[in-house]
């Protein structure tokens, strides 16, 4: 049965970066069955210096930003320029990754999912009137970026997610959702079915 939850900020956490350089704060994360690591996860951070990312190997990671002039992130020689809200990049954790600040410091948003358990589809809309946002994971992770979002589909009741506010539904029925208002970032999280 679909299940929707609202997760407030005051919930997030905040946790130093692995590399002891900054700190991230951490919406929403599930952690791996043999309790090393989680499956996936979604954070925020504000990058204020050029600088190396850590070092997350068997993760594949996606990066978008959300405030400030732009990044260039350099993986392992391949380059990623971040110059606009909501713009993204898609890297490996195990690559040695380097940002480089384009005119001050930044926010961006982080998802990042183990390889082995699970992977993530990301998309993103900037202030539609209207989206249709399809679903097909076994989680849909929803996250309001700057203003009052108004969701709404066959198999959940209307739902208002206020700005800076995630919303999580467990189990969505298959189909589209409808979204208008706010820009938002939506995650599809897909779960490894393990073989005998």
């Amino acid at each position: 049965m679909t299940e929707v939850t609202i997760i407030e900020p005051a919930s997030f956490r905040a946790m130093p970066w692995r590399n002891g350089l900054g700190t991230t704060i951490e919406l929403l994360k599930q952690d791996l069955p043999d309790g090393e690591g989680f499956a996936w996860r979604l954070s925020m951070a504000d990058v204020t210096t050029n600088g190396a990312f850590s070092y997350f190997s068997g993760y594949q990671r996606t990066l978008l930003l959300l405030e400030g002039n732009g990044l260039t992130l350099d993986c392992d020689g391949a380059n990623h320029r971040l110059e606009k809200p909501l713009q993204s990049a898609r890297f490996s954790g195990d690559d040695q990754t380097f940002a480089t600040l384009h005119d001050g410091p930044v926010k961006d948003f982080n998802i990042m999912v183990q390889r082995q358990h699970c992977s993530a589809r990301v998309s993103s809309a900037q202030h539609p009137d209207e989206s249709m946002l399809d679903v097909d994971g076994d989680i849909l992770l929803i996250y309001a970026v700057d203003g009052e979002l108004n969701l709404s589909g066959p198999e959940i009741s209307a739902t208002v997610i206020p700005p800076g506010h995630l919303c999580v539904v467990r189990d969505p029925a298959s189909g589209s959702l409808l979204c208008r208002g706010a820009s938002h970032i939506a995650v599809r999280i897909n779960h490894h079915v393990a073989s005998d």
